[in-house]
């Protein structure tokens, strides 16, 4: 196993903590998807976070849709 710094390991727990926070987001949208799909997903977006950043910039706010509106409801 390959050591790793102090730096490198608080980057990956920062990475970890928000692929948490964001699989929490993804679960109370009722959106079904599997525990790996989830895991994987969110540590992909994580992991991507200026990138994904970058793109949602220009929104300046959330979708127009109140707590009884899905998505999929349209």
């Amino acid at each position: 196993m390959a050591a790793i710094s102090k730096q490198e390991a608080d980057a990956w727990d920062r990475v970890l903590d928000a692929a948490a926070d964001l699989a929490d987001l993804i679960e109370s949208s009722g959106i079904e998807i599997d525990e790996y799909a989830l895991e994987e997903l969110t540590i992909f977006l994580a992991r991507h976070g200026p990138v994904v950043r970058s793109m949602l910039k220009n929104l300046k706010r959330t979708w127009p849709f109140d707590d009884t509106t899905s998505v999929r409801g349209l």
